[in-house]
Order: structure tokens, then sequence, then C-alpha cells
């Protein structure tokens, strides 16, 4: 995506038109327009309006929205709602506050449906082929809900309840074979529907969810779903993350890292559950979901520097600038780890960070299978 336009004051409001253009290795390129509508006070934003025009030669001409209103006790309500001619959907709600009817306890939820006509499937293991990449479409509905308590300020208990329903059906790439065409008995071929359950617990010491430059991420959790009670599919999975961000020049220089082991175990886990590795939060040189098996451990490490500061209306935004590695594996069982089949990615971005409370961002990752741009929200961890 493209972040050049002309911003200008129409009442409270600071408008900024965009011209866009993405690629992605599932999508391919996407063209467009966007208009930023920006209502802020005092340097703060209330909330943000995105309306976006776009066409893709996979997907047709799509209109989208992206909203969001930030509330004076840190709570913030989004939502994304996206539709193509040809069916390409995204529709979802979020809402989370830090404080949820005392400072001691915190929610966050969302709900979604999504009809992805663009997802692929290589097959199952570190040793996946690029010849055998297959396209389905992945249809889904559903949600979460987190309610947490804080054990002490920096220490958080929590409780997720996590529900999805999925559907398997052919996809828009016609250039690809059908995933259930190729691939014959894979558990959740033709989709299934989870219901899992989530205890884990938070250590967090940044000093920003949003745009943190100093601190320590560190969580460990364990995760059951369970056919007994409601589920179509039996699994635990289990890990751990951590993430460290460390200040080498005051508001200007950040390494940023983490690590991350996890595992899924349970005799017949759908494939879409499974631990996964590719796209813009993981290893960024490839796409969504390009490696699959029942463990993965990565690391990220980048390096994150403001070179521009600039004031739109009243609402400061600093440019940044990064520069990146992901280097990174799934396994079948733990031995696996030292047979190598590790993957690595090289990159740089640049980012904007809007009064400290959005970032946008482009990242453009280098892997073994060519190179891929991704554009969006957030950070990447």
């Amino acid at each position: 995506m493209l972040l050049m336009g002309l911003p200008w004051a129409w009442a409270d409001k600071t408008l900024v038109p965009l011209p866009i253009f993405t690629t992605d290795p599932n999508e391919r390129q996407t063209y467009g327009v966007l208009l930023a509508v920006i209502d802020a006070q005092e340097g703060a934003f209330r909330s943000l309006l995105v309306p976006t025009v776009t066409y893709n030669s996979l997907l047709g001409a799509a209109g989208s929205v992206h909203y969001e209103r930030f509330f004076a006790d840190q709570a913030k309500f989004d939502t994304d709602l996206a539709q193509s001619t040809r069916n390409q959907a995204f529709y979802r709600l979020r809402y989370a506050t830090p404080t949820l009817l005392d400072p001691r306890y915190l929610f966050r939820g969302f709900g979604l449906y999504e009809n992805d006509r663009t997802a692929r499937f290589f097959g199952i293991g570190a040793n996946s082929s690029e010849q055998d990449q297959t396209n389905y479409t992945l249809r889904q509905v559903g949600g979460e809900l987190t309610f947490g308590r804080r054990l002490m300020p920096e220490l958080i208990a929590s409780l997720t309840e996590r529900l999805r329903s999925v559907t398997i059906r052919r996809g828009a790439v016609d250039s690809l074979p059908f995933l259930q065409d190729v691939f014959t008995g894979v558990p959740g071929e033709d989709g299934s529907f989870v219901w899992a359950h989530r205890l884990a617990l938070t250590y967090d010491t940044r000093n920003s969810q949003i745009t943190p430059s100093q601190g320590r991420f560190g969580q460990v959790f364990i995760e059951v779903a369970e056919e007994a009670i409601g589920s179509k599919a039996s699994f635990v999975r289990y890990g751990l993350e951590g993430r460290w961000f460390w200040p080498q020049l005051p508001e200007r220089l950040v390494l940023a890292v983490r690590g991350l082991l996890d595992r899924v175990d349970g005799p017949n886990v759908p494939f879409f559950e499974l631990s996964e590795l590719g796209g813009e939060e993981t290893l960024r040189g490839f796409g969504d979901n390009r490696f699959l098996d029942e463990g993965r451990v990565l690391v990220n490490a980048e390096e994150r520097l403001k070179v521009f500061q600039l004031n739109y209306g009243n609402v400061r935004t600093d440019i940044e600038l990064a520069v990146f590695t992901d280097v990174g594996r799934v396994f079948h069982n733990f031995s696996d780890l030292g047979s190598g089949r590790i993957q690595a990615v090289v990159g740089g971005g640049i980012r904007f960070l809007a009064a400290s409370q959005i970032v946008a961002k482009i990242d453009i990752g280098i892997g073994s299978e060519g190179v891929a741009i991704f554009t969006g929200l957030d950070y990447p961890f």
C-alpha cells in the first residue's frame, strides 16, 4: 500500500486520501484508493474511519470500511466490513477494555465471518513443496471471549472461550487444483466445528500494547477442545511466547525480539487448527499458512528506527523504518527440531505511528520462494 496523500482539515476532521497497491502471495495484486477520516482532539484519536474501493483480478471489485473508536478509559471498539463482487468477504467486530467494571478485571472479544476464496494448502510438514500448492475457499464463522484478572499489576490470569465453524469449498484460483482433488483423507478437508477453552498466564511490562518501545511480554497457555463437551474435534494445544523491547536511542531506535514455541496434540486435528507459519505475523516471506504441522518454533527480530515526524491536523505521526529477520520451522515431533528445514526471511518495512494509537505498515520479506509484501494495521508483534 502506498501511503502518499495530501491531508486537509474539514470542521474538526482531518481527511487523508491515499492510493493503494498491494501484492499478496495468495491474492496477487490489488489496486484502489482509500480515504482516512481522522477525528482527533488534543493530539489523540477519538475515531478513525477508512472507506476503501479496490480491484483485484481474482476477486473483482470490492468495497470495505474500517472503523475504530477510542474511549477515555483506554477501551477500544473496531470493525472491518469488506465484500467483493466475487464473494470474497470479511466481517469482524472487536471490543476490548482493560478495566471491566473494576481495574482488576479485563475483557476482550470479537466475532467474525470470513469467506476467503484464495486460501492455499501445500500439505503438512516442513518438507511440503511449493509444487503441491492447492486452492480452496475457507468459510468460517466464529469468535472469542476473554476474561482476565490481574493477580499483580504486571501478571494476568485469563480464560478464553473460542468458537469456530469452518466449511471448505472450491476456491477462486482456477490455475490451481482444489485441495480435495490432490490431498485425500486430510482431517478437516470438509470443515469442522471447534469449541476450545484456553487458560493463560501473562506477564506484561510493556509501556504500550499498541506501540511498545520498552518492556517485556511473556505468556504460557494451554487450550483444550473436547468432543464430549460440544466440539467436533478433540485436541490439546500448549505453548509459550516471549517478547522483548530494548530502546537503544531514546524514542528513536528500538530492538524488538519475539520467541514462540507451541504444539497441538490430538487424534485427528483439522488441518486449519494445526500450528502454522507464513504471513504478516510470522514468516513474512511466505503466504498465510504456508507451513502446517503439529508444532512450530519461531524467532523474529527487527530494528525499528523513527526517521521523521509530521502532523496531520493536530495529530502527531511518526514515520518509522524497520529491518527484520524471521526464522522458524514447523515440526511433527520435538526430535525433528535438529533435522534442518529451517525457513529464514529477511526484509524491511515502513510504518506510520499516529498519536501512538494506530500503526499502519508495509513489510517486504524475501524467503526461499520469493518476495512477499504485506500491508495492514498493527505491528507484527
